[in-house]
């Protein structure tokens, strides 16, 4: 999966109806209550990102990202993606 980090270690994620990163809205952030199935979609509850995680997003109203699994560790991550050809949906 392909996500954006938008936050490290230390930064403070907040979660209400968007996500906030350190009090600052995050753009594209809107929770969803369902994925497209109709399962429910339960949001992380927000807090400090702890030391060795980030915090992933997407701005695609469906992403499946931090906002529901919260933040991942680190070492998780495969690299970086170098974009080749991209198009808007």
């Amino acid at each position: 999966m392909i996500k954006t980090v938008v936050a490290t270690s230390g930064h403070r994620v907040g979660v209400a109806t968007s996500i906030t990163i350190d009090g600052r809205d995050l753009p594209h952030s809107e929770l969803q209550a369902a994925d497209g199935s109709g399962r429910s979609l339960p949001p992380y509850p927000g807090g400090v990102v702890p030391f060795g995680s980030l915090f992933l997003h997407s701005p695609f109203k469906g992403s499946y990202d931090s906002r529901y699994f919260g933040p991942i560790p680190a070492k998780g991550v495969l690299g970086l993606a170098t974009p080749i050809l991209t198009f808007g949906p």
